[in-house]
């Protein structure tokens, strides 16, 4: 086996493993886990050192080709049902009786032309030894056709829904996967018109030991890109994750002070482990801690912030944020002393939690800038300032 195949197949088995968790917590990953896995055996029986062994224990001369195609139906079938999934999700249903049907006539035709195929020996290259013939040809076409006609289905969805996603890397992941479903329809084609011009005993465009590496050198790149292609999104939704970790453990001096002050705001739910979730808590009880503590802001306290940011800062946004910083952290010193709310507090603009989700990035960004404001020694000077004139 080449070395770039090596690589390929530990490519398959690397996906796999990876996507093992996934399949055990969701169903709709399971689909998708199947048809790596699928690839990933098929691949391995393809390997001189497991192919020959095999047809060796068995004693039926060239199992390990009916046993990977049979495989790789099943893979084909999964996977074309995971692109369903994705984007035809409404579809499911239908779709998985559809392929269900399809998958048992392809794999009953196999079985049956495998059969009733002449195979005195065991060959190295199952599809270069009978494809000159009827039964070998008819066996390979019914497999390649099966392939050909999946990969086209693949190719339409994956291209149709990457127009209509906004995610970045959703959608080069999606455009991945569809070269790479296309280039595995080109792969059928360039195999099954080299087996009707061999049956038809005309000469093909170029010799047998260069199409057959021209084959090898298609399938492999379209297996190489479907693996990269469905890793992308997965590595979009990694650094997500870790972007909302960062930035929780950023906003949390402020929701610490803020949730001390107003315990009452946190939430009894359990904390999820999905950490935009999380985040979105976080960011809920920071905003209803401040509208608590709204009430130990009398207006002249808001009169006495706004002219500080003014005096600091030129920046319009920036000053917003500081004066909110430093009227929030004088009520919170408030709260703490034991002041009574005011009945004549100040409602600032801030967002509601219900909007968040309309714009989530801008919002993480404001809350992040309240929590620097909040933070800086300008807001410590300032409370110490207020609590000064109120010992």
């Amino acid at each position: 086996m080449h070395p770039i195949q090596n690589v390929v197949l530990a490519a398959l088995w690397a996906v796999t493993a990876w996507r093992l968790p996934a399949a055990v917590r969701e169903a709709k990953q399971r689909s998708a886990w199947i048809a790596f896995a699928s690839m990933a055996a098929a691949n391995t029986l393809a390997h001189p050192a497991v192919e020959s062994p095999f047809n060796e224990v068995t004693g039926i001369n060239n199992l390990a080709t009916l046993t990977r195609n049979l495989i790789g139906i099943l893979g084909f079938s999964a996977f074309v049902q995971f692109v369903v999934s994705v984007a035809r999700p409404r579809a499911i249903r239908s779709s998985r009786r559809l392929l269900t049907v399809c998958g048992f006539v392809g794999a009953f035709g196999l079985v049956f032309l495998f059969a009733v195929t002449p195979r005195p020996r065991n060959v190295e290259n199952f599809f270069e030894a009978y494809t000159g013939r009827p039964l070998g040809t008819a066996y390979c076409c019914v497999f390649l056709g099966y392939v050909g006609v999946s990969t086209v289905i693949a190719t339409c969805l994956f291209t149709g829904y990457s127009r209509h996603t906004e995610d970045a890397w959703l959608r080069a992941g999606l455009r991945l996967l569809g070269t790479g479903t296309a280039i595995g329809t080109l792969y059928t084609i360039f195999c099954a018109a080299r087996m009707l011009t061999r049956l038809a005993h005309q000469p093909f465009v170029t010799n047998d030991h260069t199409a057959a590496a021209v084959a090898h050198i298609i399938q492999d790149t379209a297996i190489a890109l479907i693996v990269v292609g469905s890793s992308i999104p997965a590595c979009g939704v990694l650094r997500r994750t870790l972007g909302d970790r960062r930035t929780l453990r950023r906003l949390r001096p402020l929701w610490s002070a803020l949730t001390d002050a107003v315990p009452d705001v946190i939430l009894e739910a359990p904390v999820p482990r999905c950490s935009r979730i999380r985040l979105l808590r976080q960011i809920i009880e920071i905003h209803d801690a401040m509208l608590v503590l709204a009430c130990y802001a009398p207006p002249q306290l808001h009169e006495q912030a706004h002219s500080r940011a003014a005096q600091v800062l030129q920046d319009e946004e920036g000053r917003a944020a500081l004066a909110q910083a430093l009227w929030l952290r004088a009520a919170c010193e408030a709260k703490h002393a034991g002041a009574q709310p005011s009945a004549h507090s100040v409602e600032e603009r801030t967002a509601h939690p219900e909007h968040l989700a309309f714009d989530f990035g801008s919002e993480v960004a404001r809350v992040q800038q309240l929590c620097d404001a909040y933070n800086s020694p300008t807001a410590e000077a300032f409370a110490r300032e207020h609590r000064l004139e109120h010992a």
